[in-house]
């Protein structure tokens, strides 16, 4: 088995150490465009595009053969 120097061992608690300080910086900022972007989703789910005075048909009017024709 081959021992590592000190160099080496120090060089990865180094890399370590970016990888968590990057995590730190790079999650937060992740998370905030993230929730942005959820919440935009909802927003669009509350508000409707379109006209809200139009009054919407039926799906089952647009049906070619009609069981219970409307009158």
């Amino acid at each position: 088995m081959q021992k590592q120097s000190w160099g080496e061992f120090l060089l990865y608690l180094g890399r370590i150490f970016l990888l968590l300080a990057l995590l730190a910086f790079l999650l937060p900022k992740l998370a905030l465009i993230w929730g942005g972007w959820m919440s935009s989703l909802d927003h669009d789910d509350r508000k409707p595009r379109g006209n809200p005075m139009r009054v919407e048909s039926s799906p089952w009017s647009e049906f070619a053969i009609h069981i219970f024709p409307d009158e």
